[in-house]
C-alpha cells in the first residue's frame, strides 16, 4: 500500500519519514571513516512508521503522512533556496528540482538526518518524526507566527510521546 502524501503539504504536517534521502535522492549516508568512504543504509522500519500514522489518528490536531526526508549539506543552496547570500540557480531550476524530489516521495528537507538515522539504524533506533514549516513551493520565507511554529515543532513528540505510551502498554 502506497501511504504517501499525493498533495502538497502544509505547513505543520508530521512526516514520520519512510527513508532518509541524499540529495541524490538515495537512501544512503556516505561517511569518511580512516580515510575510507563508508556507505550506510537510511532506510528505516516500515512497520514502525505504520504504526506511528497510526498513533497520529488517534491525537487532535496532529495532521501526519508518511514521506521521505531529504537531507542536504547545508540550508540555502542545498536546499533549493533562493534567499541566501549565494544562489546559483534560477527559480525554475530550483521548482524541477523541488518537483523531481516531491515526485520522489520526499516530504520533508533538512539537514541532519541522514547521518543521524545511519548511526541510530547501526543501534537498531527506527524511526524518524520531523514537522514541515512551510510549503517551499510557496516560498523559502517562514512567515507562520511564533505561537503557531512553538505548536507545530510540539507536534512530533506528542505524536513519539504517545507512540511510546502505547508500545508500553500505557494506552489501549
Amino acid at each position: 500500500m502506497n501511504t504517501y502524501h499525493t498533495k502538497r503539504l502544509e505547513p505543520g504536517t508530521v512526516v514520520v519519514t519512510d527513508k532518509e534521502v541524499d540529495c541524490f535522492f538515495r537512501a544512503q549516508f556516505e561517511q569518511v571513516v580512516l580515510g575510507k568512504v563508508i556507505t550506510r543504509s537510511t532506510e528505516l522500519d516500515v512497520g514502525v512508521s505504520k504504526e506511528l500514522l497510526q498513533c497520529s489518528s488517534e491525537l487532535d490536531d496532529v495532521p501526519t503522512v508518511i514521506g521521505n526526508t531529504m537531507c542536504t549539506s547545508d540550508f540555502y543552496e542545498g536546499q533549493g533556496r533562493l534567499d541566501g547570500a549565494l544562489c546559483s540557480f534560477s527559480t525554475e531550476d530550483k521548482l524541477e528540482y523541488l518537483r523531481k524530489a516531491y515526485n520522489t516521495g520526499v516530504r520533508n528537507i533538512e539537514m541532519e538526518s541522514t547521518v543521524f538515522r545511519a548511526m541510530c539504524r547501526v543501534c537498531a533506533i527506527t524511526a524518524v518524526v520531523c514537522v514541515t514549516l512551510l510549503n517551499r513551493f510557496d516560498g523559502d520565507q517562514i512567515s507562520t507566527p511564533h505561537d503557531v511554529l512553538v505548536e507545530y515543532q510540539q507536534r512530533p513528540q506528542v505524536l513519539v510521546a504517545h507512540f511510546i505510551k502505547k508500545r508500553l502498554g500505557l494506552i489501549v
